[in-house]
């Protein structure tokens, strides 16, 4: 997928992402969130925030920072109600400019099967948290069920290519978080993987927390 192509779907689908995701991948976020344990005081990195879905779900005393590269996404996060206090910006997750071990959490919700390259992305990740930081990351993915796999590759290029819906949002059909999280070789332990299988081969998703093995 073409980052600039990404960017002009993900503005033109800004204000229909919200009842799109709701039809389709609604998954509540609270317990995302919860699983970063957070404490006052602490920082966190939204990786593509997108409308801030996650957003109300940090609790108050925690300072998150939330990046995403569709200007039209951050406008609509910006409308959410919040505890936490809360910094919106335009930045890519494969090039962050950010410093090393900025935060202690990171999160992100249905981002890697959107990115051209995930393991860039994951390495940029664990770059800009601290060693033992936790991420959380909520996504859709490839089933481990060969039979609905078959599917999805029927999908694979229009999802990616035209969007699912149409020019709203575009996405990886195939995205294999078992490549990514166990055969990438980065730096993670992985405390819990849950898998979200389904016979809808639009409908696979999984529920993953990390931690940052970095030495």
């Amino acid at each position: 997928m073409q980052t600039e192509k990404v960017i002009e779907t993900y503005n033109h689908g800004a204000a229909d992402y919200e009842a799109i995701m709701l039809r389709y991948w609604h998954v509540e976020r609270e317990p995302l969130i919860a699983s970063l344990e957070l404490s006052p005081g602490q920082t966190v990195l939204d990786a593509a925030v997108g409308t801030g879905l996650n957003l109300p779900a940090y609790p108050e005393g925690v300072s998150v920072t939330g990046i995403d590269l569709s200007h039209e996404m951050l406008n609509q996060a910006r409308a959410k109600p919040v505890s936490a206090q809360v910094t919106l910006k335009l930045a890519d997750l494969q090039q962050l400019d950010l410093s090393d071990d900025s935060f202690d959490a990171a999160a992100s919700g249905f981002t890697f099967c959107v990115v051209n390259d995930p393991v860039r992305s994951l390495q940029e990740m664990l770059r800009v948290t601290k060693a033992g930081a936790l991420i959380a990351i909520l996504d859709y993915c490839k089933s481990r069920d060969p039979e609905i796999q078959k599917w999805q590759e029927l999908i694979a290029d229009a999802a990616s290519q035209v969007g699912f819906p149409t020019n709203k949002i575009k996405w990886n059909a195939l995205m294999d978080y078992d490549s990514l999280i166990y055969h990438s070789n980065l730096p993670i332990e992985v405390l819990q993987d849950v898998r979200i299988e389904s016979q809808n081969p639009f409908s696979c998703g999984c529920q993953l927390l990390l931690r940052n093995a970095k030495g």
